[in-house]
């Protein structure tokens, strides 16, 4: 509320003039005359006299009728400015501010204009100081406690409202958990409580029930301090809930990084203070409140106004557009959400300038969100789904630069880079682009490289010129650079041009040369997006690690800007060759990857840095030069989430590793038969746990193993264990052959171990590594219903017996539990032990029965699976099925109907 309102409507001053004195606002209307209402507020309690209504219209004298005028009571008044000024002839002139004007049009459509005013302008006895209200304007929070403190009867209205404040957090401590549409009604619901305990003051109550600006102003007060009270939580449910948005938004500035004012077209006479509107609406996340925020938005506005000028929205919106972008926030759109779902005090009807600033905010967001103002953030990706779109968006100030343009040599050179014409760049380092030579000839302004000066250090006229025009002998390379220090693969790079990156490779072009602000090629490849440039450049040789101006690295940038792709491509290829890459890298704010894409909110990226610090046994707690960690930095609860989940398994893998470097026993141990008791001895404890990796490389690799299991990937999985994707084919097994279950003889052996036929051809130990949680490749396998895979693991010593470390579960328990008959059937045929329990006493019979699954029960019951045995709830199977009304699954048991 920091402009005054009302509706001059419902004003009893207006509706008298209106009503009683028709004749003069006739001749009003016609004369053109100027009719003055003072505000609701400072109106007498009793009736208006004659006096009241004609000392309120003026009449425009002849000479200067724009600003002097004068009463129907024959009083002189002057225009000046925003103040209407009264003369007096006994006492000083009475001046009265000019709230607002409005336009009124009669029952014949002919308009008048009434201004608002915030005191009588000319008052008889009627008009007495007590019968008026002062003017309230609300700027701050300060100005709402100053408002309830002298309304609301001292300091127990906001005591009040600190206590309900207090017992709204302590009911809804997980507030930050909450849906958008949840936290808007629960806000509401506490507006509505705090106005309700605010107006039960009797002399408030009142006031606001005779002056409804009263009314508008308290809510917004009592809006403004409840706000305050909840804002840290209620803004980070906000933001999780509007996280996806402000981070694919956060791409899209970032990527404008360089943004200049002449590509917006923007008005050159709103420059003078665009850098301190940018500043003003950079502070609108230090408000807490609507009627901060607001504030801040209305201030940033019209510091870029020209006084005295109309700013339309045209020139609005681009310069928003700007402020937007150059404003370094990461919450774009949690600040508008709260703006447009958080004013309760507002009727539902308001369309005023704050609602008008707000529409034009989101717009400009919107404007960017879409992509429509300079492309895509991800242009490689949008040209495989288009393939005729191959130029990507160029801003108007960088084609300056690059002097794209013009016959002259060198400019045309980086022209046909940026627009990706390989063979005319390929003619112009051979010397032969024919082009050239019929623009030099007929060119006057190009002269001969050894054109001849009057001497060597001559600057008359004449030689300044010379020196000022283009040679046209001095014909371009891969080494040449522009006035930014930018050579041919710099550009390349910048506008992906993938083929001449390869091109200029190939023809020598230097990978590690610097720009003037220290970039590589790399880094500008990373920074925009272009994976196949990063990959190009990797494989050529580039630094992965080397450093810019600002010491950001490639990841940092990639980072930075929201490219998952090309940190996928720098973390695959640091892995794939071995080399080290700095994760933990700090630039000179002290900053890592880590800390950039945690601001950012671009959880993609913080789960691939996160996976790699955690297996590379990396330190996360890295502070920067503000002591922040990345923990410190998070954009909202998803990413807060990613990290503490993080520092978890981080952790739970250092004290496995801690535990395990106690055993002295290799890691791939020979592997023994199962069953063959007389190799039983105590060495067998220690091979529970022989499939731990005894140092954090080893680590790495098993998590590789595992995630290539999870997807599917056979050719992959087989590459990492050193096997052939192949599996051992023999005649079908049941238990009736073998002379008795636990049978070793030369009969028997070979057809319950068929897994150990490739035992001497393969390292079968490190088909059975497990990560933190016991889970082996065969696990993952059979959760993911990888039955090829599992059968490939399997016929090349996957151990079906290994159990997880915490649940105890083997491969069969989850077959069992996944109802998937073909698997189980290979499980039991390698090997697989029926009566094994988990931790909670199950048996593979156990899970089957507890899912109805009628063809895993005979199955196992086939294979001579025990049907007494009681799990820690002291049920049988049969009780399992039972209790879930799978009565089928009993009479199987049983072997006979049941009654039921």
């Amino acid at each position: 509320m920091e402009r005054y309102d009302e509706d001059l409507g419902e004003n009893s001053f207006f509706q008298v003039l209106r009503r009683e004195y028709v004749d003069v606002l006739e001749r009003a209307v016609l004369s053109g005359w100027v009719i003055c209402v003072p505000r609701t507020g400072a109106l007498p309690k009793y009736a208006l006299a004659k006096d009241d209504i004609f000392g309120h219209i003026l009449v425009p004298s002849d000479e200067l009728p724009e600003t002097h005028f004068r009463t129907l009571t024959d009083r002189n008044v002057v225009l000046n400015g925003n103040v209407l000024v009264l003369e007096n002839k006994v006492s000083n002139p009475h001046s009265v501010h000019i709230l607002f004007e409005e336009t009124f049009y009669d029952d014949d459509l002919r308009k008048y204009k009434v201004m608002c005013l915030e005191d009588p302008l000319y008052a008889s006895n009627a008009f007495a100081p007590s019968s008026c209200t002062d003017l309230i304007i609300l700027h701050s929070l300060r100005d709402c406690i100053d408002l309830l403190w002298t309304e609301g009867g001292g300091g127990k209205a906001l005591e009040k409202l600190d206590f309900l404040v207090n017992q709204f957090l302590l009911r809804h401590q997980a507030l930050e958990e909450e849906g958008l549409q949840n936290l808007r009604d629960l806000g509401s619901e506490l507006f509505s409580e705090a106005i309700q305990v605010t107006l039960s003051e009797p002399r408030l109550g009142e006031k606001t029930k005779k002056d409804q600006y009263l009314l508008d102003a308290v809510k917004l007060a009592v809006e403004t301090y409840v706000l305050h009270g909840v804002y840290k939580p209620l803004m980070k449910g906000i933001a999780a809930c509007k996280a996806e948005d402000d981070a694919r938004l956060n791409r899209v500035i970032k990527n404008l990084s360089d943004l200049q004012v002449r590509d917006l077209d923007i008005d050159p006479q709103l420059l003078c203070n665009l850098t301190k509107a940018k500043s003003e609406l950079a502070s609108i996340e230090g408000h807490t409140t609507p009627l901060g925020k607001l504030g801040c938005l209305k201030r940033a506005i019209s510091l870029v106004a020209v006084p005295g000028t109309i700013f339309s929205s045209d020139e609005l919106l681009p310069t928003l557009l700007f402020l937007v972008v150059k404003a370094n926030l990461a919450n774009w759109y949690a600040h508008v959400a709260f703006l447009k779902l958080f004013r309760f005090s507002a009727s539902s009807s308001d369309s005023g300038e704050q609602s008008f600033n707000i529409s034009s905010l989101e717009a400009a967001i919107e404007h960017l969100y879409s992509g429509s103002l300079f492309g895509s953030t991800t242009p490689e990706a949008d040209s495989v789904l288009q393939p005729g779109c191959m130029t990507t968006p160029v801003l108007k100030s960088m084609e300056e630069a690059l002097g794209c343009s013009g016959v002259d040599p060198m400019a045309r050179f980086f022209e046909c880079i940026r627009l990706g014409k390989v063979e005319d760049v390929k003619d112009i380092l051979d010397g032969k682009y024919k082009p050239f030579q019929k623009e030099i000839e007929s060119e006057p302004s190009l002269v001969e490289a050894d054109a001849q000066l009057c001497h060597p250090l001559c600057s008359c006229d004449r030689c300044e010129k010379l020196m000022s025009k283009p040679k046209k002998d001095i014909m371009p390379t891969v080494h040449t650079r522009e006035e930014r220090g930018y050579t041919g693969l710099h550009v390349a790079c910048i506008f992906g041009r993938p083929a001449i990156v390869d091109m200029l490779i190939t023809l020598g072009a230097d990978l590690h040369a610097t720009d003037f602000r220290g970039a590589t090629p790399l880094h500008y490849a990373a920074q925009r997006g272009h994976q196949n440039a990063v990959l190009l450049l990797l494989h050529a040789g580039a630094d992965i690690n080397k450093c810019d101006g600002d010491s950001n690295t490639p990841l940092h940038l990639c980072s930075l800007n929201g490219h998952v792709a090309c940190v996928k491509a720098l973390l695959f290829y640091a892995e794939s060759i071995g080399c080290d890459i700095a994760i933990n890298a700090q630039n000179n704010v002290l900053d890592t990857p880590l800390h950039l894409a945690s601001r950012w909110g671009y959880s993609a990226i913080m789960e691939l840095l996160l996976d790699r610090i955690v297996i590379l046994g990396l330190e996360l707690n890295v502070y920067n030069n503000r002591k922040l960690t990345a923990l410190d930095c998070a954009h909202n609860r998803h990413i807060a989430r990613l990290i503490l989940d993080a520092k978890v398994r981080k952790d739970e893998l250092e004290s496995y590793v801690r535990i395990d470097l106690n055993f002295k026993v290799p890691t791939d141990a020979p592997h023994e038969k199962k069953l063959d008791f007389n190799k039983h001895t105590e060495n067998s404890k220690v091979h529970k746990n022989i499939n731990c990796r005894d140092d954090t490389n080893r680590l790495k690799h098993i998590e590789k193993l595992l995630k290539s299991v999870k997807v599917g990937d056979v050719k992959l999985a087989c590459f990492y264990l050193g096997i052939e994707e192949k599996t051992t084919h023999s005649d079908a097994v049941s238990p009736k052959t073998l002379c008795h279950p636990l049978c070793q003889c030369s009969k028997c052996a070979p057809n319950i171990h068929l897994n150990q036929e490739s035992s001497e051809t393969f390292n079968t130990m490190s088909i059975n590594a497990c990560n933190s949680d016991g889970y082996s490749a065969l696990h993952e396998a059979v959760i993911n219903d990888h039955l090829h895979l599992a059968n490939v693991l399997l016929s090349h010593g996957a151990d079906p017996n290994l159990q997880t470390f915490n649940r105890r579960l083997t491969p069969l328990h989850i077959a069992a539990q996944n109802c998937n008959l073909e698997t189980m059937q290979s499980l039991l045929v390698h090997g697989a032990q029926v009566n094994l329990q988990d931790i909670c006493g199950n048996t593979a019979l156990h899970n089957c029965c507890a899912k109805g699954f009628d063809q895993g029960v005979m199955l196992l019951l086939e294979w001579k699976a025990t049907k007494d045995v009681s799990n820690l709830s002291d049920n049988t199977p049969a009780q399992e099925a039972e209790k879930r009304g799978h009565w089928h699954i009993v009479e199987i048991i049983f072997g006979k109907p049941v009654s039921y």
